[in-house]
């Protein structure tokens, strides 16, 4: 079976190992270089608890979270699900190096256009799209609006400064005042090292983001005023948008989306790598079982996520609802050590507690993860 990859971003490079070790011929188009263009935070929130550790890229496992209301709260998120700091670009340049050398053809700096695309289609059984959002397919089909009906926007930095007093932490802190309707909005202080940080904002948007209600650049700088970094190098700037729900469909023909092309990214964070490698293992082995895995395949992704999303709904509903006083009171009250205090909170939240104990108990079908 020869199948094409598009995307060498996690979920594609997932799938081409997963295609090279099922026995499959596999083409991986990226049209940058691997490990260019990424905007990201640079952290792995495993979470459904399936992944295997990563390897080279691995910076460290982060034991705790700095949850910022009015004050911080330490918060060791790493007791539920694993979490872990990379140097994506390293990362993922080893996975392509490992997909190499199991036999995939990787082409890099190579666009893929409309045009492109509609003659792939006689050229490869199957075609795995993984080019982000809006995705190749989502140009040619004419569904990009898609993207945009529930999204994250997000800018960002990388800076060069002493992160010493966070390091081997990682923060997250919501804003005081900001509109309702673009909640969850938050700043990120994500240390790869004592003296490198990936910071960063982040809010909802529905259709579009009103600039002069929300501007992220101007509000960006506030925040590294805020934190003491406004002297610090600038090494990268970028920025990007996330789809805050899964696409209604999932396969177009003999084309299957998965990662941000399938809008696999969280509504609540905007963060969705693990995801991108859960459905690009799941998109291979689809292709592999015929027709009746690819039908199979939307219910499937959809299957995994249910718990987690309805986990992620509750605290942006939550989040859209109380006064910043509220949700302060919240998060002292789930990142206290008090088992007592955290029963109260969630006897007082009951929707939270139930799907909260719900996602946790849940344990998913391992899957065969590719070497």
């Amino acid at each position: 079976m020869k199948i094409a990859i598009i995307g060498a971003g996690p979920a594609g490079l997932y799938a081409a190992l997963a295609a090279a070790e099922k026995g499959m011929t596999a083409d991986l188009y990226e049209k940058r270089r691997v490990g260019e263009g990424i905007v990201c935070g640079e952290c792995i929130f495993d979470s459904l608890r399936l992944m295997k550790k990563p390897g080279v890229g691995l910076l460290r496992p982060v034991d705790e979270i700095i949850l910022q209301g009015r004050k911080p709260y330490p918060f060791s998120l790493s007791r539920h699900r694993p979490l872990w700091m990379l140097d994506r670009k390293t990362w993922q340049r080893d996975l392509a190096r490992r997909a190499v050398d199991k036999g995939v053809s990787l082409f890099e700096r190579c666009k893929i256009t409309s045009d492109r695309l509609r003659s792939m289609h006689n050229e490869y059984a199957w075609i795995i799209d993984a080019s982000g959002a809006p995705s190749v397919t989502s140009r040619h089909y004419g569904f990009a609006a898609e993207y945009f009906k529930d999204f994250l926007v997000a800018h960002q930095v990388v800076l060069a400064g002493d992160f010493s007093a966070l390091w081997p932490r990682i923060k997250v802190a919501f804003f005081e005042a900001w509109p309702s309707s673009n909640q969850p909005a938050y700043y990120w202080v994500f240390p790869k090292d004592e003296k490198t940080a990936n910071v960063g904002v982040v809010c909802a948007a529905r259709k579009r983001l009103d600039q002069k209600t929300v501007n992220l650049k101007r509000r960006l700088s506030e925040v590294l005023k805020r934190e003491g970094l406004t002297e610090t190098a600038v090494l990268e700037t970028g920025g990007g948008i996330a789809a805050g729900r899964v696409l209604p469909r999932l396969v177009y023909g003999n084309i299957l989306l998965c990662g941000d092309a399938a809008g696999l990214t969280s509504p609540l964070h905007g963060g969705g790598i693990d995801l991108a490698c859960l459905s690009g293992v799941l998109a291979v082995e689809a292709v592999r079982t015929g027709g009746s895995g690819v039908a199979a395949y939307e219910k499937t992704v959809k299957g995994y996520l249910r718990e987690r999303t309805a986990l992620e709904g509750v605290t942006i509903g939550k989040m859209r609802r109380m006064t910043f006083k509220q949700f302060d009171r919240l998060l002292a009250g789930v990142t206290a050590k008090s088992r007592r205090t955290r029963l109260i909170t969630g006897l007082k939240n009951l929707d939270m507690l139930l799907t909260t104990l719900q996602w946790f108990g849940t344990t998913k079908k391992s899957l065969d993860w590719p070497d």
